[in-house]
């Protein structure tokens, strides 16, 4: 299954097919079986499955916690108040405060792709 068609799919079903993917892995390292190319072939395809399974999910987690301090930037830069008001101290701690908004919005962005595929 391509990178793309996990993107689409829950994480429920994601969590599901991984533990399913590793229990069979598991148990092929217990056969005799596994020493023909065929078998080694699915064990290999199913490790990568298994890699592209994980990539996605750590791409979500990844852009929940990237959501997260975005919305704690915004509201941090909200509580200090108008933009051009306040001492040279506060208008320097807004400008870090916009500045860090800005770069957290943009890696929420690349991480969008590999969570989302969007």
């Amino acid at each position: 299954m391509s990178i793309d068609a996990l993107k689409g799919m829950p994480e429920k079903e994601l969590r599901a097919k991984l533990t399913q993917l590793s229990t069979e892995n598991f148990n092929t390292r217990f056969t005799t079986e596994r020493m023909t190319s065929v078998k080694g072939a699915g064990a290999r395809s199913r490790k990568r499955e298994i890699a592209r399974i994980l990539t996605v999910l750590a791409g979500r987690e990844k852009l929940k916690q990237q959501q997260d301090a975005e919305k704690a930037l915004a509201t941090a830069l909200e509580k200090t108040g108008p933009a051009h008001s306040g001492t040279v101290e506060d208008k320097r701690r807004r400008r870090k405060l916009r500045d860090r908004l800005a770069q957290t919005r943009r890696s929420v962005r690349g991480v969008k792709l590999y969570a989302e595929g969007k």
